[in-house]
């Protein structure tokens, strides 16, 4: 029976375009991108081994060796084409990350023995013919058991079809619908066979499958990282989330280096990215000579995820063969002068947590957590601690403190040096949550500004500023004003100047009560929005300062520029004032904020030693633990009654 091979003709190069895709896109990583590759591979042999058969097949006579080209080519076809049934499936299982259940024996059993049943036909057939026959006359015909062949990869197209329909939740619905698409083109191709046999369909329907599987299913642009080529963090998030959903035994290895940033300005893009290549490429060495089943993922800036798929696997055992495998490029990184710092995490899934949540929280937190030279550490260790469940936490702790007002406000007061008394306090939010206490602001506000919580913290801070002045007599006090913070979210309001004004008329303020604090960073952050709200709000009244001067790139010619009553110095200045060149630096800054007419605060001033230095460099105020921590509304008055001598 002649067959018609064209359209094998126009499937074949297909193949070899997706497989080139493949590695343009740099879709070879990972164990789905390596099957689907492998996948690809199969479908070649599989195309060429069909062509090689129908042509060789052609006339009413065929010579001796061609019939055993192509009977070999007729086997290796069979071979070939129910392994792709194979390894379709393990492809399936692994985008939804079920390798555990390949682990399992009788599963197992039921996935290998159909194909192993197939191979003994194939030899049998040698000697019977029962699967098929090429004769010199007849050419190629089908024998009986070739039925048994299309039953085994019907077989394997039924476990996928059910298996991807159990899986759904997993997957995205163009996910799940090019999967099983796959099965429908070839089920409809075998139809189609069965009534025309000459025409070969198969291959196209099944290049046509494969076709959607590159478009809709391996997208790099949603999960690879552009700069360096390996899986992103967000293909990091989606294989957790199958994770803990199958609930299959997983471990987990986080590699932070804790100074990426740093070391990504000091040694530049390029040269960053190499060095994080070259790790991967080691990882991935080690890893593959370790014979494991392993994805590896980066996330900006400097951390890279490992999930394993031997839970069993002592990966402590082999991390600091790995770090001697980094050494040569350690060395040439720190001989220019960069530090690089890398820590290790290791996390046992389900056995340290079931969520995936949490498990992200732990890599994102733990090298926060442990002491700062704990080159590895476990996540069994860290997870139970005050300070990881306050931060795994932080989402109902804001939430909470938001809907129940569990924020205060404390005061840290303000001494003026040439007054020789408190004038001011800066107000300073703070969190007492019921369940987890006191919460550092270095902790909540952070996160606070990630979710987009700052609005309302920061509405919060305002009404309690303005309502603490309202209930105080500041004249008897001999308080000035109070300092608070505006955020960088806050600054990005069209309407902040009306919510201040609001609260000025609500409580009857005088807006000379109230010194607004902006940092260079806010300002550079928004722009126009700013600039339109500290004309408002300067020409009714209100003054501004400008915080933590000295942490940034701040220059006299933009500080000039801005409506600013007072700069304050942060306490990184202050401290530098031990050595030679930080005293020098300090004594300029004085004098340059001196001849731009702008008082002074120094902030975190903490010994009679820098007191004194300061007040004779000229410094107006002195914000500090010496004087005071930040106090509760309550202890503030009572201090600076005691203080100002005022009487009760």
């Amino acid at each position: 029976m002649d067959r018609i091979p064209y359209l094998d003709f126009v499937a074949l190069p297909i193949f070899f375009v997706l497989i080139y895709a493949t590695y343009i896109r740099k879709m070879t990583d990972g164990i789905s991108n390596k099957l689907f590759l492998f996948l690809l591979y199969i479908s070649v042999i599989t195309t060429i081994s069909d062509i090689m058969s129908c042509v060789l097949c052609k006339g009413s006579v065929i010579s001796d060796t061609a019939v055993t080209i192509v009977f070999v080519s007729a086997t290796v076809y069979h071979i070939f084409h129910t392994l792709t049934g194979i390894v379709y499936l393990m492809f399936i299982m692994s985008e939804t990350r079920s390798w555990y259940w390949m682990t399992q024996k009788h599963r197992f059993y039921i996935t290998f023995v159909p194909y192993g049943f197939l191979l003994v036909l194939l030899v049998v057939n040698v000697f019977t013919g029962c699967v098929f026959t090429v004769t010199p006359e007849g050419g190629y015909q089908r024998g009986p058991w070739l039925t048994a062949i299309y039953i085994i990869a019907a077989l394997y197209m039924l476990w996928g079809v059910a298996y991807v329909v159990r899986r759904r939740k997993m997957l995205m619905r163009s996910r799940s619908f090019s999967l099983i698409m796959m099965y429908v083109l070839i089920a409809a191709s075998v139809l189609f066979q069965l009534f025309y046999p000459k025409f070969l369909v198969e291959m196209i329907m099944t290049a046509l499958g494969e076709l959607f599987i590159t478009l809709l299913v391996l997208r790099p642009e949603d999960y690879i990282d552009n700069l360096t080529g390996l899986p992103s963090f967000k293909a990091y998030s989606n294989d957790l989330h199958k994770i803990c959903v199958n609930r299959s035994p997983e471990k987990l290895i986080v590699m932070r280096f804790i100074n990426a940033s740093q070391l990504r300005r000091y040694l530049g893009e390029d040269k960053y990215i190499s060095f994080i290549k070259n790790i991967a490429l080691r990882i991935n060495k080690i890893c593959t000579e370790k014979g494991l089943y392993f994805d590896l993922y980066f996330e900006q800036p400097g951390r890279l995820y490992l999930i394993i798929d031997n839970y069993d696997f002592d990966f402590e055992g082999i991390v600091y063969d790995l770090y001697a495998g980094m050494v040569e490029d350690i060395i040439e990184i720190e001989s220019n002068g960069a530090k690089i710092i890398p820590r290790f995490c290791e996390i046992c899934y389900p056995e340290d947590s079931t969520d995936a949540s949490t498990i992200v929280n732990i890599g994102r937190q733990f090298h926060r957590i442990i002491p700062y030279d704990q080159f590895y550490t476990h996540a069994c260790d860290i997870i139970n601690t005050d300070s990881f469940r306050i931060k795994n936490n932080m989402d109902l702790i804001l939430n909470r403190a938001i809907s129940e007002r569990k924020f205060r406000m404390y005061y840290q007061p303000i001494y003026s040096i040439k007054e020789g008394r408190f004038i001011s306090a800066e107000a300073l939010i703070r969190l007492i949550d019921d369940e987890y206490g006191f919460v550092s602001p270095a902790v909540f506000i952070p996160a606070a500004e990630q979710k987009g919580l700052m609005i309302p913290i920061g509405d919060f801070v305002l009404d309690s500023v303005f309502r603490f002045i309202s209930e105080n007599d500041f004249n008897e006090l001999g308080l000035s004003y109070i300092e608070l913070n505006l955020s960088v979210a806050q600054c990005l309001q069209a309407d902040l100047s009306d919510k201040i004004l609001a609260l000025e008329k609500k409580y009857h303020v005088n807006p000379e009560r109230v010194n607004l604090e902006i940092t260079e960073t806010t300002y550079e952050n928004t722009g126009d929005i700013t600039d339109r709200n500290i004309k408002r709000l300067s020409e009714n009244g209100f003054s501004f300062s400008l915080d933590d001067y000295g942490t940034g790139y701040s220059n006299m010619q933009r500080i000039s520029r801005l409506p600013l009553k007072i700069i304050k110095i942060d306490k990184t200045m202050v401290d530098d004032m031990e050595s030679r060149s930080g005293m020098s630096v300090m004594q300029n800054t004085v004098s340059m904020m001196k001849d731009i007419d702008k008082e002074i605060v120094c902030e975190g001033v903490e010994s009679k030693d820098q007191l004194d230095c300061l007040a004779g460099l000229g410094v107006d105020f002195i914000q500090g633990y010496y004087f005071s921590k930040p106090l509760s509304e309550q202890q503030f008055v009572a201090f600076i009654r005691e203080h100002n001598k005022v009487k009760a």
